[in-house]
């Protein structure tokens, strides 16, 4: 089963996404709360021994993209395999959801969805990585 840590400030759709995943059977999810605790993420990620990490990127300082870049900076020295994927809203955050599309094309993430995006296609997406 993949191990996927989930930091989405988001509560309603942190929980969501994590019970849909969890029903899904390919997935053991676990939700991260991510304000004020620093490294918060990335020593889950490696408690866990995750495979991937779902991270949120929006503008609140905890879940900005440059905080979200040095998390992946972190958790890619200490896991090298965890596939990382951001999280987006493109129609209320365009600027952020750019940004986030240049990191894909860097090579800095490994997948982006928005968050418009369905239920199913995020569950096959992120079990195809």
């Amino acid at each position: 089963m993949t191990k996927i840590v989930i930091s989405i400030q988001n509560g309603l759709l942190a929980e969501a996404i994590t019970q849909m995943l969890s029903d899904s059977g390919e997935f053991q999810p676990y939700r991260v709360l991510v304000e004020g605790k620093k490294d918060c993420v990335v020593n889950n990620c490696e408690m866990l021994s995750a495979d991937i990490l779902l991270a949120e990127v929006s503008y609140t300082s905890d879940t900005s993209f440059e905080t979200r870049l040095k998390e992946i900076r972190q958790v890619r020295n200490k896991l090298p395999k965890c596939k990382i994927v951001m999280l987006c809203d493109e129609n209320s955050a365009p600027d952020i959801a750019h940004e986030v599309t240049n990191a894909k094309k860097d090579g800095l993430i490994d997948g982006f969805f928005y968050s418009s995006v369905t239920a199913k296609y995020l569950t096959a997406a992120l079990a195809s990585l």
